[in-house]
């Protein structure tokens, strides 16, 4: 492997790890299963020699890293029934859905190849 790749692919690892202790701080267990995982899954493809591979699977480690960067969120219960949520400004923050007392969707902003049916595109079978 050349060394500029080399270099990418220790720099996606170390990213990995540093948003796996942002996303899950204070969450021992949390942290020690991703942890693990990451360190599963590079172990996993050490021997891989091929040098598109491995550039192939550091754009997928990297698709990963901004997966868990940018959608999860921690939980924590403050009150029974009242949690806080942590959430950092690299979460993606997305308009809700709105269901009508039907269960319809009815936002504005439906996307035309949504499995979301708006109340004129089902029958009424009552």
């Amino acid at each position: 492997m050349s060394g500029n790749l080399r270099r990418q692919v220790l720099g996606t690892f170390k990213k990995l790890h540093r948003t796996r202790m942002n996303t899950f701080q204070d969450d021992k267990y949390a942290l020690e299963a991703t942890r693990n995982k990451i360190n599963e899954e590079y172990r996993k493809c050490k021997d891989v020699t091929d040098e598109n591979k491995i550039a192939e699977l550091n754009e997928f480690a990297l698709a990963v890293e901004r997966e868990v960067r940018t959608t999860i969120v921690q939980a924590r219960e403050v009150e029974p029934g009242k949690f806080a949520l942590r959430v950092n400004t690299d979460t993606e923050k997305l308009d809700n859905a709105t269901l009508d007392a039907a269960g319809c969707f009815t936002s504005t902003q439906r996307k035309p190849n949504s499995d979301f049916k708006k109340c004129s595109d089902t029958t009424n079978t009552s």
